[in-house]
């Protein structure tokens, strides 16, 4: 009876050896192919990122252009009539203490609970 055992037992176990050796394929299959989806999606990132760095150096050196105090002072005589402070328009504190305050629109007083950041 021993000797008919044996060889049910190697049968059972060579056909579930087989089945975990297939199923062991099909996972490892699977991760190869997610690994490469990952990989190619990583590529896509890291190159987007470049690309934002490289347009991020660009809008830095335009802010840059755009805001040297030459220009900006060329701009503010042409369009708004800009000019240089002359020294009888200076004022001592007494003089600036003197100017009257404006009234506060309605609603922006202080503690009106009107608007704020809550």
């Amino acid at each position: 009876m021993r000797t008919l055992r044996w060889p049910i037992f190697l049968r059972f176990a060579t056909v579930l050896f087989l089945l975990l050796a297939g199923g062991i394929s099909l996972v490892l299959f699977s991760v190869k192919y997610q690994v490469q989806d990952l990989e190619g999606t990583q590529k896509r990132l890291k190159r987007e990122l470049g690309d934002e760095r490289r347009a991020l150096h660009v809008l830095r050196a335009e802010w840059a252009q755009l805001n040297t105090p030459e220009r900006l002072r060329t701009l503010a005589v042409k369009i708004i009539g800009m000019a240089a402070i002359r020294p009888d328009q200076l004022r001592d504190v007494a003089a600036v203490k003197a100017i009257p305050l404006r009234n506060a629109p309605r609603g922006d007083k202080a503690g009106s609970g009107g608007g704020g950041v809550k």
